[in-house]
């Protein structure tokens, strides 16, 4: 029986797309609590109630790209954070370790506009993490690589300027630049 729903086309078949990502751990001096900060203040939160207020009143999307212009200074906002270094020490864990997704929804229309799909890879995920008695690492995968495997290049040229401006929040940071960032 064929599912039901406009998202089922006769004759249509599953896609598998196989594709290798790049992901990088950078060692990065200094305390844990204070690499978290420097992040979260380089990388500011999506104050979502204040672009829905925004967009009501002007409804264009000049305004929008405006208005994250202003609010993502270094070029990303945060728009979901996960701590759970507390709840995995229940269990006895010593690591500390902070997630995000972070990104900018102007950068991501213009791969959005070529293939929607792009959307399960934007916004891009980091991790800032610690073992007990070992360096700070910053975590992240290469924007390019993930998105390569559209095939599109317009998407892979966009993520490219994303690895760029990765490359430059890092140095904001004080962070090494990953090789494989540090060559585009």
């Amino acid at each position: 029986m064929a599912p039901a729903g406009p998202a089922y086309r006769a004759g249509m078949h599953t896609q598998i797309t196989e594709y290798t990502s790049d992901r990088f751990s950078i060692p990065v001096a200094g305390r844990y609590a204070d690499i978290v900060d420097a992040f979260e203040q380089a990388v500011p939160s999506l104050d979502a109630d204040d672009l829905v207020r925004t967009v009501r009143k002007h409804s264009d999307w000049d305004t929008v790209e405006t208005w994250t212009i202003r609010h993502a200074p270094h070029g990303f906002l945060r728009y979901w954070r996960n701590d759970p270094t507390a709840l995995m020490a229940i269990s006895g864990n010593t690591a500390s370790c902070v997630s995000y997704l972070m990104g900018n929804h102007v950068v991501a229309e213009r791969m959005f506009r070529r293939d929607p799909r792009v959307m399960g890879l934007a916004p891009l995920r980091v991790t800032i993490s610690q073992r007990m008695g070992e360096p700070v690492l910053f975590t992240s995968d290469v924007p390019s690589a993930s998105f390569a495997s559209f095939g599109d290049d317009h998407i892979t040229a966009v993520a490219h300027g994303l690895d760029r401006k990765l490359a430059e929040l890092l140095v904001l940071l004080g962070i090494a630049v990953p090789e494989v960032l540090a060559a585009l």
